[in-house]
């Protein structure tokens, strides 16, 4: 239970849903699609935060989330799902 209490994580599911809110604001058509923005940009910004642990780069950190290398894949995974209109 002490993992729905970490900063890093509420953090993490702020900034992804931030980012899924401005992405559809800008490119989406139906409502519906704004919950798979969502899904995507959270997966995305896991990937993100993961791929960031791996390669060890701590450039554009917020304690422990890596800002930097999360953003740049949740936007990326957002882009990927626009244009495969999943």
């Amino acid at each position: 239970m002490d993992i729905l209490k970490s900063p890093p994580l509420a953090l993490s599911l702020v900034l992804a849903s931030l980012y899924a809110g401005l992405f559809h604001l800008i490119w989406g058509q139906l409502w519906g699609e704004f919950l798979l923005y969502w899904i995507t940009a959270i997966i995305g910004f896991g990937l993100g935060q993961a791929i960031g642990n791996v390669i060890g780069l701590n450039v554009l950190m917020v304690g422990e989330v890596h800002l930097l290398e999360a953003s740049l894949v949740c936007w990326a995974a957002l882009y990927v799902a626009k244009w495969l209109k999943v």
